[in-house]
């Protein structure tokens, strides 16, 4: 099919997506339709709307997990996204060819500013006061798919060092030079890090995490909230602040420890952080980092061995080798200050 033909098939799929949520939901007449990330903002007569679209491979037991976990956050009063259920009362539509809609009323806030500290602030006492609502939460929908920290530790060196064998035959000695400065430090990241993570784990308070917090997730009005749960999941509640540092506190090169220190601190007037979160963040941070190589490299060798076109990308992965390895640096070199700074914040 060329490429007018996908186009084409694509806006039929759309536009059957479409009517199929206008049959099932009773939201009126629309106004206006408007593509967003991961859906549609609908502007209907009954108001305005979020229809996320998930894939077909998406389960129900995931559908009907963050149904579950919108519906507890209303009855817990936080602010965030209302689920609406179809003229049929079901919690979610599943179309014909398997794609998954999941419509929720239209989460309004003002726009946050990282640069204002705040708008960093209200953002993370917003992420506290979520995890305080889901603390009763009882539904524990694990991740999958991910890479385990045993996978890491045992399949990441391989991966590494399989992706440097092959795209050496693509690189010039420059790239081949680059590569293994890089590749060097990877591995002992990866061999060290994830052990170190996992022995004091297993100890790190656990509850549904947001999974995706950014300032895209939040929502700031009269009460601050939160929206955007399709990466929801039971784990460990650091993973979360990881994100928020990332998103408010991240420079050119590393961290701004001032700002961390800020965040922890807004943090724990909402919820109390133990000193074992805070010396587990800069691991999180690390193993995310380490997460990224891995993806890239085993996805790398796993189409070179299905005889996949593999060449074009063999330089960008490099240079995400090298950043990937700089960010380890920074963190691994700056750790005892990192944690320094969170621990600062802590109260009693």
């Amino acid at each position: 099919m060329g490429g007018r033909g996908r186009v084409d098939a694509k806006h039929q799929c759309i536009d059957a997506l479409l009517d199929a949520v206008g049959a099932h939901y009773d939201l009126g007449h629309w106004w206006d339709v408007q593509p967003v990330e991961g859906g549609f903002r609908i502007a209907a007569e009954a108001g305005e709307f979020l229809a996320t679209v998930s894939p077909g491979e998406r389960s129900d037991a995931s559908l009907r997990f963050e149904a579950m976990l919108l519906t507890h956050l209303a009855d817990k009063a936080f602010v965030g996204p209302r689920l609406v259920r179809t003229r049929a009362g079901r919690p979610w539509h599943r179309s014909v060819v398997g794609t998954a809609v999941l419509v929720t009323e239209w989460a309004a806030g003002g726009v946050v500013d990282a640069s204002l500290a705040q708008h960093r602030g209200r953002s993370v006492r917003a992420l506290a006061e979520y995890h305080a609502a889901v603390r009763s939460f009882p539904p524990r929908l694990r991740a999958q798919g991910g890479p385990t920290l045993f996978t890491l530790e045992q399949d990441g060196p391989t991966a590494l060092e399989a992706f440097a064998g092959i795209s050496g035959w693509y690189l010039d000695a420059d790239g081949r030079q680059r590569l293994r400065s890089a590749s060097s430090y990877l591995w002992r990241q990866f061999i060290r890090v994830p052990a170190v993570l996992h022995a004091g784990g297993v100890t790190l308070p656990r509850l549904v995490i947001h999974g995706d917090f950014g300032q895209s997730a939040v929502v700031l009005d009269e009460a601050d909230g939160l929206a955007g749960f399709t990466k929801a999941r039971y784990d460990v509640r650091a993973v979360d602040l990881a994100a928020a540092l990332k998103a408010f506190a991240r420079v050119a090169g590393g961290f701004d420890l001032d700002r961390c220190a800020a965040l922890v601190a807004a943090y724990d007037d909402v919820e109390r952080l133990s000193p074992g979160e805070v010396e587990a963040v800069p691991l999180i941070l690390r193993v995310e980092r380490l997460v990224r190589v891995f993806r890239l490299t085993s996805g790398f060798v796993a189409r070179f061995h299905e005889g996949g076109l593999v060449e074009s990308v063999v330089g960008d992965i490099v240079e995400v080798a090298e950043a990937e390895a700089a960010r380890l640096r920074w963190l691994e070199e700056h750790e005892t200050a990192f944690i320094e700074a969170l621990g600062s914040s802590l109260v009693g």
